[in-house]
């Protein structure tokens, strides 16, 4: 599957595929990132520059101009972009990100690497896919749906989000920007880059857009203030030729969006990152590509009684992870390898609570508690993987991977992958892949201290999958259309349900096998040099122990997601663009007919394009008609379900002045 990039009037297919055969994977690893950009090459799939039509499994990949021509400003936006894909508003300020069906409260079902490293917030196991990073530094988004775990390790269970920020630039460049909007919406972007180093920052500060007349998780009026800020400062420098730093530090001041009457919440964050990445050498001769990276993450959760303000609970979430991969490449003949090895160190820094104040309690004298059963724990990860791209022939190539990892407080584990990729003309591809994932456990499912209760939760496994999935893509002229079947089988899935005396909930391991099966469509074309549309659909079914499961059956999950994208070049200077972002009925189990998560249509629309001198604009109204429209509450129990954000109307205007 092949996501086009482009710009707002034409759809590039199919040359990008003749460029591979002819220039090889030395030639695209020489390039720039700007020019990799622009001729769509993809490298997540197999750590092999590759154009996505030749790239392993269900692969998709974005740029700065799909960026514009969607008229998304965040990652979760543009992510519903993507077949298969469904975002869900948790109650909290983020979005869960549900692939192929599988469902999750906090993102770690996916690895999100941002310029190679791994970026996760340990204690749920989480990253943010909102407004905590910002596109304006992001060059190129690729995603891989389906088991990645051959290559990446644990989480990649859903998948693999790889981000790219700015190459540098050949002179010294100054980017600009300032965005106005309601919710009180006020962001503004600094971005400096040259030749070997650019410095770029970004300050947001607004209400978060939701309803004042939304209800909270248990049904109740929400009197929560929306006020939030967010701020971004990153560094990138080329020390010597093939080593790069990179150091970034991040805050975040958010609302709890549908907390109860009683009192108010917040969860303020503060990380910061610093990373080394080397590369050296020719595939042909020997390559060697490393990384080592250090991340320290602080999250305070507090809460404060509504009327007097009083604070009456706060949670901190510290823990730092630091890791390192070494990979080394070498071609024989037909055969291209790759031979790496990779370290991941976990730690709790401080995980405590003190609380004096509860909702049906009151106040009462303050109590000081662990969050997790060892409160310092520490966990390393070992692993050593090993590929190969074999070239039987000029239409046909074979990728096989092996990985074992080795894990201090769980099993050892293997995953494996087998991709085959068979392209008989340009225009026809035929993709099929097996392979295989896990997901290990987060600090909170693992070590949860249970409270009120004496029972011991049992000791938990990773989640397994194994998946088989099989495409094919027709690409000429104006035409690029694809479809993926899929079929995929869950193990040892974890839930958390309550104890036997009610008092806690705990996180199990679930005895059922659940077998998740679906298509994936995505039809693109373009109408001359002016128009250009996009449609993606995807269809999920379930066998639950094999047992059918139909979508009346089984809740939360949208049988059907849609995306559509309209986008037409008034002239030379000025783009206009519609988008509308679709789901089917989710059922709950929470048995109040008044917040239903119904099936929706979400109209998007924006225009961009050339102001003057230096200056270009973009305006845009998300969810136009501001429609009301409900998701159910992720933690897949009796709580009330929860709003979608309302209409966001914004300008951006973006200077880049001569320096």
């Amino acid at each position: 599957m092949l996501v086009l990039a482009g710009t707002a009037g034409q759809v590039f297919a199919g040359t990008a595929d003749e460029v591979t055969t002819e220039v090889g994977y030395q030639a695209l690893a020489d390039m720039s990132l700007e020019e990799l950009v622009a001729m769509d090459v993809f490298k997540a799939a197999n750590l092999l520059p590759e154009q996505p039509a030749k790239a392993p499994g269900t692969v998709y990949s974005f740029g700065q101009d799909d960026f514009r021509r969607f008229g998304v400003r965040r990652l979760d936006e543009l992510l519903e972009f993507v077949p298969g894909m469904q975002v869900n508003q948790y109650r909290k300020r983020h979005r869960s990100i549900w692939a192929r069906g599988v469902i999750e409260r906090y993102n770690d079902k996916f690895v999100m690497l941002i310029d190679g490293v791994r970026r996760q917030q340990l204690y749920y196991g989480h990253f943010s896919a909102g407004e905590e990073l910002p596109l304006e530094y992001v060059e190129k988004v690729e995603i891989i749906l389906g088991p990645a775990s051959s290559l990446y390790g644990a989480n990649a269970f859903s998948g693999l989000i790889s981000i790219t920020t700015r190459d540098f630039a050949s002179k010294p460049e100054l980017t600009l920007s300032q965005e106005f909007g309601n919710h009180e919406r006020s962001k503004t972007t600094m971005h400096y880059n040259s030749a070997s180093w650019q410095v770029f920052g970004s300050y947001l500060d607004q209400e978060a857009p939701f309803s004042d007349n939304r209800l909270s998780f248990v049904g109740d009026d929400v009197v929560q203030p929306l006020d939030e800020s967010y701020q971004n400062i990153s560094v990138k420098g080329q020390l010597l030729p093939g080593l790069t730093l990179m150091a970034d530090y991040r805050e975040s001041d958010t609302p709890f969006v549908f907390i109860p009457p009683t009192q108010d919440a917040y969860i303020e964050g503060e990380a910061w990152s610093v990373a080394l990445n080397y590369e050296v050498g020719t595939f042909e001769e020997g390559r060697l590509e490393a990384n080592i990276y250090y991340q320290d993450d602080k999250v305070l959760e507090y809460e404060r009684e509504q009327l007097t303000g009083t604070l009456g609970y706060e949670e901190h979430q510290n823990a730092v992870m630091s890791g390192a991969t070494v990979t080394g490449f070498k071609r024989f003949g037909d055969h291209t390898l790759a031979l790496g090895t990779t370290w991941k160190h976990e730690r709790a820094e401080k995980m405590s609570y003190t609380r004096s104040f509860s909702y049906n309690r009151g106040f009462f004298p303050e109590e000081y508690g662990e969050l997790l059963t060892e409160p310092h724990i520490s966990n390393d990860d070992y692993a050593l993987f090993l590929q190969d791209v074999w070239a039987l022939s000029e239409t046909l190539k074979v990728t096989v991977g092996l990985r074992q990892d080795h894990f201090e407080r769980f099993d050892d584990y293997f995953n494996y992958r087998a991709a085959l990729v068979y392209s008989p003309a340009v225009q026809h591809t035929w993709k099929l892949l097996y392979g295989t994932a896990i997901r290990t456990p987060t600090l909170r499912e693992y070590l949860k201290v249970l409270e009120n209760t004496s029972f011991m939760q049992p000791e938990l496994d990773a989640e397994t999958i194994d998946s088989v999935e099989a495409s094919y893509r027709y690409a000429e002229g104006d035409w690029d259309a694809g479809v993926t079947l899929y079929h995929n089988t869950l193990h040892d899935f974890i839930r958390e349900t309550p104890t036997p005396d009610g008092f806690d909930e705990y996180f199990a391991n679930s005895s059922s096998e659940v077998v998740v099966q679906g298509v994936e469509a995505l039809i693109s074309r373009s109408f001359g040099d002016r128009l250009a549309v996009r449609l993606g659909v995807a269809y999920v079914d379930f066998d639950v122990n094999n047992i059918q499961a139909t979508f009346h059956d089984m809740p939360y999950v949208a049988e059907w997601t849609g995306s559509l994208n309209l986008d037409y070049a008034i002239n030379d200077q000025h783009q206009v663009g519609l988008s509308v972002i679709s789901n089917s009925n989710r059922r709950d189990l929470n048995g109040i007919a008044r917040d239903d998560a119904d099936s929706f249509a979400l109209l998007n629309a924006h225009v961009s394009g050339h102001l003057w001198g230096n200056v270009d604009y973009q305006v845009g109204a998300d969810n136009l008609l501001d429609e009301r429209v409900m998701d159910v509450a992720a933690d897949f129990g009796t709580q009330y379900n929860v709003e979608k954000s309302r209409r966001q109307v914004w300008l951006k205007l973006t200077w880049t002045p001569d320096l």
